[in-house]
């Protein structure tokens, strides 16, 4: 089985398109269709970001809102639960972040493979013969 040149989707033995990109499978490949495959690409990790940002956002508010509600309005100090809940919102907002950053380079990474215009090659498995027999 092979796979796309364009987007690398593993395509059946049939396929005379790729189902995802739809990028011819035999001949030269397309670049408007690997174009567009990369900006899609770009475009569901930099939809990841929303979410991420949601989540640490979420995280923070529980953890200031818990603390701040235990010491100052409700008991004066912090019980075990409290704790709990507050280190839960910290993870949640560190976890976040970090989720984001990694998406950025992720973006980064993508646009410059983009910039260079050259579709990326799969290199082949270990234990493939990349050498082609020659007739004699």
């Amino acid at each position: 089985m092979a796979n796309c040149p364009i987007c690398q989707t593993k395509l059946t033995e049939n396929a005379k398109y790729c189902a995802e990109c739809g990028a011819g499978v035999e001949g030269a490949v397309n670049e408007r269709a690997w174009i567009i495959a990369m900006q899609e690409r770009i475009k569901s990790v930099r939809h990841n970001d929303g979410v991420y940002s949601v989540v640490s956002a979420i995280g923070l508010l529980i953890a200031v809102t818990v603390p701040f509600l235990m010491r100052f309005v409700l008991l004066y100090t912090m019980d075990l639960m409290s704790w709990l809940i507050t280190a839960v919102g910290a993870a949640l907002f560190i976890g976040g972040m970090v989720a984001n950053w990694i998406d950025d380079r992720k973006v980064k990474q993508l646009i410059l493979i983009l910039e260079k215009g050259e579709p990326k090659r799969e290199e082949p498995a270990d234990g493939e013969d990349t050498k082609t027999e020659t007739k004699q």
